[in-house]
């Protein structure tokens, strides 16, 4: 009963929080700035809804996983940004207000692919008998309702009650916090025993995803000739995904709690990598990279 109210209530309401919180950072300008630059939003979403899946692919497949866990990391490759992103570019010296524009587009557009990839990774890694169980009309319903008007409600409250938005960001962002806490934990303490036997593994390849990501981003935005503020953005798009939202789709949409662990691990990787990377940005040597553009 206790699980099943986590998993049918508590989990769901906990990425709708984290969605509304990332919506009452949002401006309708935010969406705007898709027109005003296309080059740099087209590439962040080609990297994050394209690339990124495509590495996924490449990372289990090099390493020859197990379906569970190869499946687990197409489900987190499918997941992109999420509201970390904007508050590490900020504090990294990033570009935010791309970061910001590129988290409210990923948002909508992932309503569509997540299910897509989804389906596929579980037929291809886990067989045909899986995947028929997995209703794609339902999971991208199931999405679009813990997403899309949480969202929505979040932007319309910033622009209908500005001081109430003010007032209660830092509410929020501990809220997010706590949300994010016991989602991990319970991704965690549902599969103990996997968590157990091969949590040095799941940590390694967490890492080396991470790094992967990162630099993926890093890569083709110098390829592309950015500047170095919006190279530095697009790696921490690229290379930070939405954790939260895979732990959710594993356990309150598709019932595998086991497709949550390698999010859970993602998660706290994360946000330790994104703090090394915060500190080195604040340093004299973030100084140097950034330039003239710091």
């Amino acid at each position: 009963m206790e699980a099943s109210i986590m998993s049918r209530i508590i989990t769901p309401l906990a990425i709708a929080f984290i969605m509304f919180g990332m919506g009452m950072s949002l401006t309708l300008a935010d969406f705007k700035r898709v027109w005003v630059y296309p080059k740099v939003i087209l590439t962040g979403i080609f990297l994050q809804i394209i690339c990124l899946p495509v590495l996924g692919f490449c990372f289990v497949s090099i390493f020859n996983l197990e379906p569970i866990l190869a499946t687990s990391i197409m489900l987190l490759s499918a997941c992109p940004g999420g509201a970390i992103t904007n508050l590490v570019s900020f504090i990294s010296k990033g570009d935010a207000a791309l970061s910001v524009s590129l988290t409210a587009v990923n948002s909508l557009i992932t309503v569509v692919t997540i299910p897509i990839l989804v389906t596929f990774s579980i037929t291809y890694f886990m067989g045909e008998k899986m995947a028929a169980k997995v209703d794609a009309l339902e999971l991208s319903l199931g999405i679009i309702l813990v997403t899309i008007p949480p969202i929505i409600i979040g932007v319309f409250t910033k622009k209908k009650a500005p001081e109430f938005a003010e007032k209660s960001e830092s509410a929020v962002k501990k809220g997010t916090i706590i949300f994010l806490v016991v989602l991990a934990s319970f991704a965690i303490y549902s599969e103990k025993q996997l968590f157990m036997e091969h949590y040095r593994s799941f940590t390694l390849m967490a890492a080396g995803l991470c790094f992967l990501s990162f630099f993926m981003g890093a890569l083709v935005s110098f390829m592309l000739g950015l500047p170095r503020r919006i190279i530095l953005t697009l790696a921490i798009e690229v290379g930070l995904h939405n954790s939260a939202m895979g732990i959710v789709i594993a356990i309150s949409f598709l019932g595998i709690n086991s497709l949550a662990i390698f999010s859970a691990f993602y998660l706290v990787t994360e946000y330790v990598l994104s703090g090394v990377l915060m500190a080195t940005m604040n340093s004299p040597m973030g100084l140097k990279i950034l330039g003239d553009e710091a």
